[in-house]
């Protein structure tokens, strides 16, 4: 039976941390989890440990913020690529990387497993005001009439990662446009394919009391 580790940096994410981790609990997978605590002040720390998750500490400090709009991307890359350093110390086949403000619906890691691609997300929404979301091919969002798993040139958030794209050496770095932009861009240079499926679009909890569904652009 495959095996998946689960995990993210977090950062002060209690507001939104029980729901995410709850979601994950119920996915019918053998898993295991690794988080990368990073310089939380509130009760993240309390809620890994209430939930019995697994994770490292890892501070980089207090020099940028940790609302949306203040991050390092930088400082993102090298969490990350902590994680898959963690990833690699496991036996685990697969890592399902999502973002801690997130809320996967039930039974979705299992259909991204069957669906057995490379790299393979879910669609979510990024912003409440535009029509963006994470998954663009040709720097275009997915259009409305692409519906099931479909080929796109980047991705992030919600993610499963097969070990082979890892153990090849595929890395975070510090873009203009996000950490994972680096991790596709090399990872399609190294011969590997990346697909949404958009019969899966997780709850993006952008905010406290903001809450996203992906909708796919008009074609």
């Amino acid at each position: 039976m495959s095996k998946v580790l689960i995990g993210s940096p977090v950062r002060n994410r209690a507001w939104v941390l029980e729901r995410h981790l709850q979601s994950l609990h119920q996915q019918a997978v053998h898993k295991q989890f690794r988080y990368i605590l990073n310089d939380s002040e509130d009760q993240t720390e309390h809620i890994l440990q209430e939930h019995r998750i697994s994770y490292l500490t890892y501070d980089l400090g207090k020099t940028y913020g940790h609302l949306r709009g203040q991050y390092a991307y930088a400082h993102l890359a090298k969490l990350r690529n902590r994680l898959l350093e963690e990833f690699l110390l496991t036996d685990c086949d697969y890592l399902f990387s999502v973002d801690t403000d997130i809320i996967v619906p039930e039974d979705s890691l299992e259909q991204l497993m069957h669906n057995d691609k490379d790299i393979c997300s879910m669609l979510i929404r990024n912003h409440p005001q535009i029509k963006a979301h994470n998954a663009l091919i040709r720097g275009q969002h997915v259009p409305g009439f692409s519906e099931g798993v479909i080929p796109v040139d980047l991705t992030g958030a919600v993610y499963l990662i097969k070990r082979e794209v890892i153990e090849a050496g595929v890395r975070y770095a510090d873009h203009a446009s996000g950490e994972d932009a680096p991790f596709c861009e090399q990872a399609k240079s190294l011969g590997f394919e990346l697909f949404v499926d958009t019969r899966l679009r997780p709850v993006h909890v952008y905010a406290e009391g903001v809450e996203l569904i992906a909708q796919l652009a008009a074609s």
